[in-house]
């Protein structure tokens, strides 16, 4: 049952019919990205991030909030929600589309998986759309019972992190790499980066 709270004095009437108002849309946002992810973008980009989030519609997860209102509700200048927004491009959390005359964006769902022993074995990523959130997470979860690592909304990538004497290698099979750069080019750029540096560039397996 749902209570209603009168906030103002006992004395004030309530109000005629249909002059209360409330907003009852909803998003969520997973727990395991707070456990996870929220200290790596930060607290501003997250609040950017929540933004976007509140005005993605519902059937295809399209959002297109203007950088003044992100600002506004994330409280914070016009110039800092544009360096959020890099970071959260950066990081593979929200692409930039163009939506007739102005920008938009759509968000990339990101989920670690991780093993038996607590250790981050992959990473699972799919276009955020909240009509269809119910389906997706069935079907991640039937992913991870069946240990398949493509389906079809969600892509799983899959890193194999070797620690070595004096370095740690990075060993990603070249198809894998190959389907990074289409559903996660920050990271696959990040990782070209990574291997052009490594003392054993070879560790990205062919």
């Amino acid at each position: 049952m749902i209570s209603i709270e009168h906030t103002t004095n006992k004395s004030d009437a309530l109000p005629p019919d249909g002059e209360m108002k409330a907003d009852p849309y909803w998003f969520h946002i997973f727990k395991s990205m707070v456990d996870n992810d929220l200290r790596t973008p930060g607290p501003y980009a997250f609040a950017v991030y929540c933004v976007i989030k509140s005005h993605c519609r519902l059937k295809d997860g399209v959002a297109e909030p203007g950088i003044s209102t992100i600002a506004v509700k994330a409280g914070i200048s016009e110039r800092q929600v544009m360096r959020e927004l890099n970071t959260l491009q950066k990081h593979g959390y929200v692409r930039k589309i163009r939506v007739r005359k102005h920008n938009g964006y759509r968000l990339q769902e990101r989920l670690p998986i991780f093993g038996t022993l607590g250790e981050q074995k992959a990473v699972a990523s799919w276009e955020y759309q909240p009509g269809k959130i119910k389906s997706v997470v069935l079907e991640l979860e039937e992913m991870l019972r069946t240990q398949q690592l493509a389906g079809r909304s969600i892509h799983i990538e899959k890193l194999q992190i070797i620690q070595c004497e004096n370095n740690i290698d990075i060993q990603i099979s070249q198809q894998a790499l190959q389907q990074l750069a289409q559903s996660s080019p920050a990271l696959y750029k990040s990782l070209v980066s990574i291997g052009r540096n490594m003392k054993r560039p070879e560790c990205l397996a062919e």
